[in-house]
This record gives C-alpha cells, structure tokens and sequence, in this order.
C-alpha cells in the first residue's frame, strides 16, 4: 500500500461491510452476538453547572469502573453520556455507574466524590 493510503482503505473497508462482516466473525467465534446483562444499581453522575465537555480522565475513569466491580462482574462498569466537546445542561448525566451490589455503588460513588473531575466541564 502507497504511503497515504491507510485512511482510504480503511473508509473503504467500513462501506463496503468488510469491517462488520469481521467484528461479526469475531464475535461468532466467542459464542455469538449477546446483550450484555444488566446491573441492578445504577447511578448517574450529573454535570455540576451548564457548560462544555473538556476533559475525561481516563485513568480515574478506570478506577470508577473497577470499583464498582468490573471487569469481574459482567454488568458492572460505567457507561458515558457524553464525549469531549459536548455541550451540556447543569444536572444532565455524564455517565452512569452501574454496579450488581449496592455496596459496590456506595463504594464506586464515594470515590467518584472525593476523585475530582472525572469528567470536566468548562463554563
């Protein structure tokens, strides 16, 4: 391949199905397309003020899922709300703790309180 090339290949790949045909291989040889389970504890972490999203901590990201019992516990984790860039309204949710325990929540909650901004938000 030309240098250069990568970004029309890969465009490419994903419009003509190749990409999906893939990922569905995959996922066929790990048993099959499944939804994920469902914690029973979920929480939502809202925006302090209106504003826009300028930083995700990755690593305190990290932390929040583990706590709240990932990857052990299948339908533990966090699931995002918003992406960097995105405007959002005071008290919308950011993302959503999910977690099979209620201690686990509490436990996940707690740190997400004394952490800091997980998600930052610029007025």
């Amino acid at each position: 391949m030309a240098t250069g090339e990568g970004t029309r290949l890969a465009l490419e790949t994903l419009s003509d199905g190749r990409a999906w045909a893939k990922f569905e291989a995959i996922c066929e040889a790990q048993g099959g397309m499944r939804t994920p389970p469902t914690a029973s504890n979920v929480h939502p972490l809202v925006a302090p003020h209106a504003g826009r999203i300028v930083h995700i901590d990755n690593r305190k990201l990290a932390r929040l899922a583990k706590l709240a019992g990932a990857p052990e516990a299948k339908a533990a984790g966090v699931r995002m709300d918003v992406r960097l860039g995105n405007e959002i309204d005071k008290g919308q949710p950011m993302l959503h703790v999910h977690a099979e325990t209620r201690a686990e929540l509490a436990y996940a909650l707690e740190y997400a309180a004394r952490s800091g901004d997980i998600v930052k938000v610029e007025a």
